[in-house]
């Protein structure tokens, strides 16, 4: 292995000291020569590198192969980075050689260190990443996208089976939109995915921030006190995400109820020489001495430093962790200059997740538009505080979501919002659920009339199946012959891809096609009616249970539910309206059966009175026609009160509804009766009767 030799080419000091020089992390997978120059096998690997901080320049790069003691190999691979990146470098037969700074800029490796700014080179830097570090412990069988490595990894627990997870709660200021809860409920479904597929306890903590520059200008706007509007639009934040079935977290925490830990956070950090106060009271995080900025977002850090109007710090790109009170603010006592002041945004989640989770926990998430800065900078102010080398295992980032034709996120700022209760006018809460099942948690997704009737639309063919699969089950409507085996492999194939789906980076959109292939093969079977007897042996109602209970289970889980399979039949009053309901409909059945001139016999274990065919037959068309009235009248009647009661040929069944699209269900549900039987059913009976077949 080489050895390095530290020299400065600009100042000529021979030691690595702090003052002019950072010693760069080694890491090995960076450089692949596989990926750079082909046929050969080795691998390149940056040591170290000399930067000048008096000068801002970074002066060498030196590269060894470990792999390969091949000169011409080696050779070959500089040339190949040359040609690549369009850098000359000096033709050599050793292994040592020097690259410009334009090959720290294509990040074809992670190192350790920030080059310092100084006022002639602000935008002259040098920002690197470290190696992220593989938890040791319990391997779930997940793998997730670590935002920090940029790459799935194998999800892996320190204690089995219990997750810690911090998520970043809301600026409550405003009413909360539909991008606040598609980001909430697409966390809620992995924390819901976690829980219920692979028994793993989540112990999710959420911040609210409940004190901000946005809380306090928007107060001044309203001419209300801040505490009074932050608890109102908290309460509502909390109404908005029941409405949408997201689970409570396991501990809350407010920003207002932390200031004292805030203040020994930052005190400690002060004490560690990574932050300084300034005279008027604010307090900043000094980057110059933090040497692993930029680990999640390297490529933010290539863009202009932000104007600032805190001119008392010391460098562009230092953050208040420490605000000095301003007239009209609200303060807490703090121990600098004007011991006036109040958190910084940034300071507040790595001290109430620090409060809970202490230095490591296994998840950190948020929306992708928090990346950068805020959870750059909650990294940083966390690691200097705890003094550890990774204080998140794993970083999880929601996509935006956009409204149609609109290239922004949608956000508060940009008044570009649909609130959540104006969403929940025109959809129900398991539409959106399903919405936001069909995309992928880190994907940007559009909300547009189309995108949601999609999602409405995939609803519908569940609630559709899982009726007339109940009505198979009990007897009253039979199906073409259906293999058993068959059955109970498709179903045990899909168990399969559903968990692989949801266990490969929480993959629902997929894992959802193959819930619908399953309910596109039943549908098949249960469209094409059987010639056999009802009861007799191509019926699988065992096996068509199976499937049902499995699409349940799954729907519950993810807190996709349907009115007519709620809870509300499991109570004694629910029991009992369900029995009259059952009377009823077998009452109306046979009286639209004979109104239809249809046979009344149903099941080969009838008890009731049968009237013979020839008899009901003789009915006029004027002597049927007022009882098929009756019995769409009954029928209509019954959907004002969340009842819907469905035809299929000659059998009726009923349904809780409380959805605004029961035309549509009814148009659904009659698609799969074939029409030609639909015909002979109905040939010139219901003509005086629209409504019938609707």
């Amino acid at each position: 292995m080489f050895a390095a030799r530290w020299k400065c080419q600009k100042c000529q000091l021979n030691t690595p000291s702090r003052d002019c020089a950072i010693l760069w992390q080694v890491i090995n997978r960076t450089l692949s020569v596989k990926s750079h120059a082909s046929g050969l096998g080795g691998r390149l690997t940056a040591i170290h590198t000399q930067a000048c901080l008096r000068t801002s320049s970074v002066n060498a790069v030196r590269f060894v192969s470990t792999e390969s003691r091949d000169v011409s190999a080696v050779r070959h691979a500089k040339g190949g980075l040359a040609r690549r990146l369009a850098v000359s470098i000096p033709p050599s037969t050793s292994s040592l050689f020097r690259l410009k700074y334009a090959l720290l800029k294509n990040r074809l490796f992670f190192c350790r260190g920030i080059h310092h700014q100084s006022k002639h080179s602000a935008k002259k830097r040098h920002v690197t990443s470290e190696a992220w570090i593989v938890p040791e412990g319990h391997d779930t069988g997940i793998r997730v996208y670590n935002t920090q490595t940029r790459e799935k990894s194998r999800l892996v627990l320190p204690h089995a089976d219990l997750v810690r997870w911090y998520v970043c709660g809301p600026t409550v200021y405003d009413h909360a939109h539909i991008g606040h809860a598609s980001c909430y409920v697409k966390f809620d479904i992995i924390r819901r995915v976690m829980q219920e597929f692979f028994n793993i306890d989540v112990v999710m903590v959420m911040g609210i921030t409940d004190i901000d520059d946005k809380i306090i200008n928007r107060s001044l706007e309203l001419n209300v006190d801040c505490r009074h509007l932050s608890r109102k639009f908290e309460a509502e934040f909390w109404d908005d995400m029941a409405k949408v079935k997201v689970l409570p977290p396991t501990v809350l925490t407010r920003v207002t109820e932390h200031i004292p830990q805030i203040i020994r956070f930052i005190e400690k950090i002060v004490e560690a020489d990574y932050a300084y106060p300034t005279a008027s009271g604010s307090v900043y995080f000094d980057l110059t001495k933090y040497g692993r900025y930029g680990r999640l977002s390297p490529q933010q850090l290539d863009g202009e430093i932000r104007e600032t109007h805190d001119t008392d710090k010391r460098h562009a790109r230092d953050f208040a962790l420490w605000k000095a009170a301003k007239p009209g603010e609200p303060w807490w006592a703090s121990p600098w200059g004007s011991r006036r002041g109040r958190p910084g945004w940034h300071i507040e989640c790595s001290t109430m997740a620090s409060e809970i989770f202490g230095e490591k926990m296994d998840i950190h998430s948020g929306g992708v538009d928090l990346l950068f800065p805020h959870h750059e900078n909650e990294l940083a102010q966390s690691e200097a505080y705890h003094g550890c080398a990774q204080w998140v295992n794993y970083w999880l980032h929601s996509g935006h979501l956009y409204t149609k034709g609109s290239a922004e996120k949608m956000s508060k700022s940009l008044k570009n919002t649909t609130s959540v209760q104006q969403l929940l006018l025109l959809y129900s809460p398991s539409q959106f659920r399903t919405f936001c099942l069909l995309s992928h948690y880190r994907k940007n997704v559009e909300y547009s009339e189309e995108s949601m009737d999609r999602a409405v639309s995939a609803r519908r063919k569940l609630k559709s199946f899982l009726s007339i699969a109940d009505a198979y089950i009990q007897g009253r409507v039979d199906g073409a012959t259906i293999s058993e085996a068959d059955l109970m492999k498709l179903l045990m194939d899909t168990r399969g891809r559903f968990i692989a789906a949801v266990a490969d980076d929480f993959d629902t959109p997929r894992a959802m096609e193959a819930i619908f292939e399953l309910v596109a093969a039943c549908n098949q079977a249960l469209k094409h009616k059987s010639r056999l007897p009802v009861g007799g042996s191509a019926r699988c109602p065992g096996a068509m249970a199976a499937v049902v209970a499995f699409i349940d289970r799954v729907l519950v889980a993810l807190g996709i539910q349907f009115s007519h399979r709620m809870g509300v039949d499991e109570s004694r009053s629910g029991l009992q309206l369900g029995r009259t309901m059952d009377s009823l409909t077998r009452f109306r059945s046979r009286v639209r059966r004979v109104a239809l001139g249809a046979p009344l016999h149903t099941a080969p274990d009838a008890s009731e009175t049968e009237l013979p065919h020839k008899e009901v037959q003789t009915l006029t068309r004027s002597q049927r026609a007022p009882l098929l009235a009756a019995c769409d009248e009954i029928r209509d009647d019954l959907i004002y009160y969340g009842i819907q009661i469905k035809d299929r040929g000659n059998e009726s069944f009923w349904e809780y509804s409380s959805d605004s699209t029961l035309q549509q269900d009814q148009s659904n549900w009659e698609s799969i009766v074939p029409e030609s039987e639909a015909k002979d059913a109905t040939s010139d009976t219901c003509s005086d009767t629209g409504k019938e077949d609707s």
